[in-house]
């Protein structure tokens, strides 16, 4: 399937014209925060409207799964979305599939490297097996038991990679996307993103799932899922019909809500 990347239908408020946002976005531009998502979920409760962006410069408390520390040096990308999409609650966290779908297309397209960048479940890019992208969704439910909206973190590593992450790490930049910057990226991801959520809440979960399965390692490769008391070996059996990885083991099938998961040889 080719990246989902629509053409540029109009201008965020703050972004020169050489990086306009999609139409109905709106930038909030900032330097050093403590965290996007902190300041997009500030922002949310406060009736920000549906596609309203926050970028920062850094973050001093940039955070990833499990309140893992988000190194945030100046020049990549930090950047969290309000989204309020009219899905039902128990959906919501298929978000993180949308999102990685335009994260993957996005670096696709600015290192011109498709075959090289794959997304990694739960809500992870790769980019020649390194760890280029990370997606932070976090959400809300009312008092009547709807969903008031989601935030949406994006992290993209654009002219620096950590060098004591968890897995090993890269950046655009290293990956031949070279002269980027952070407000080029945003644009081209936001675009993407727009895209996809169109075709998430308009055609459902099972494009978004078929799309993602076309871009992640390939079903039946050896990996390892490290769960909260146990590590489990087998094959990658793709994701069942609400985005749960499918592990194939020796002893049967599993399947997985959360959990790390790593390839055979341990990346």
């Amino acid at each position: 399937m080719e990246p989902l990347l629509p053409e540029i239908r109009g201008a965020g408020s703050g972004l020169r014209e050489a990086a306009a946002l999609p139409a109905g976005f709106r930038l909030h531009r900032l330097g050093a925060v403590a965290s996007t998502n902190d300041e997009a979920r500030r922002l949310a409760q406060q009736d920000a409207p549906d596609r309203t962006v926050v970028l920062a410069e850094t973050q001093t408390a940039g955070r990833g799964r499990y309140s893992r520390q988000w190194e945030s040096p100046r020049g990549n990308l930090y950047a969290s979305f309000v989204f309020r999409p009219a899905v039902a609650p128990r959906h919501a966290g298929q978000i993180s599939y949308v999102a990685a779908l335009a994260a993957h297309d996005t670096v696709a397209a600015l290192t011109g490297r498709s075959s090289a960048v794959a997304c990694k479940w739960p809500n992870d890019v790769l980019a020649g097996g390194e760890k280029i992208a990370g997606i932070l969704p976090e959400s809300s439910i009312g008092s009547n038991g709807a969903l008031e909206w989601i935030v949406l973190g994006i992290g993209i590593n654009v002219v620096s990679a950590p060098a004591d992450a968890l897995r090993p790490a890269t950046s655009l930049n290293a990956q031949g996307g070279s002269r980027l910057d952070a407000e080029t990226v945003l644009a081209r991801l936001s675009r993407s993103l727009d895209g996809w959520m169109v075709r998430w809440t308009g055609d459902g979960f099972d494009c978004i799932r078929g799309a993602w399965l076309d871009r992640a390692g390939p079903v039946g490769s050896e990996i390892r899922v490290v769960l909260s008391e146990r590590s489990v070996a087998g094959r990658f059996g793709g994701l069942d019909r609400d985005g749960a990885l499918i592990l194939e083991t020796a002893a049967g099938r599993e399947i997985v809500h959360s959990g790390e998961v790593f390839s055979a040889g341990g990346r």
